[in-house]
């Protein structure tokens, strides 16, 4: 099974998209926090929308953590740690990955309750900011050494 470059670039691409929207949702949390602001549904929205592409996020990347496993096992035990680019997607971009979407989901439920608006933004943007941080912080950018892939996704040839 040979690891899908397809896949690689939707995920790539993908990351754009939640970026955008984690952005807004902090953005607009923001706003609504200070400026003592209703809660809209257009808020709840794009927490929703946010959420959707974090969970095709996820799907595509542990289709690719699968592949990855069976094509090198690159991801066995044995030294995955002393290897930084094998530690950094087996481990560091995985786990932190994981909690930020639990941070995403648990923005979104928030938005969902029927507690005062000014909690509800608060909430939402503290999740929605840590979770913002984390992909930025654990994105494989072109900058990091050793595990950075093209900031700009191409499509395979």
């Amino acid at each position: 099974m040979a690891s899908n470059p397809y896949l690689l670039f939707i995920h790539s691409l993908f990351r754009y998209f939640i970026l955008i929207f984690a952005v807004i949702v902090v953005v607009q949390s923001l706003v609504g926090m200070m400026g003592k602001k209703k809660f809209q549904k257009s808020n709840r929205m794009m927490a929703l929308v946010l959420l959707i592409f974090c969970d095709l996020q996820l799907v595509l990347g542990l289709i690719l953590y699968y592949y990855k496993l069976i094509e090198t096992g690159a991801l066995k035990l044995p030294g995955l740690m002393k290897d930084t680019t094998r530690r950094f997607y087996g481990v560091e971009h995985s786990l932190s990955m994981i909690i930020a979407l639990i941070l995403v989901h648990i923005g979104y439920s928030i938005a969902k309750k029927s507690i005062d608006d000014d909690r509800k933004f608060k909430r939402l943007f503290w999740c929605s900011f840590i979770a913002l941080a984390i992909f930025m912080a654990m994105s494989p950018w072109e900058a990091k050494q050793v595990v950075g892939r093209p900031n700009i996704p191409v499509w395979p040839s």
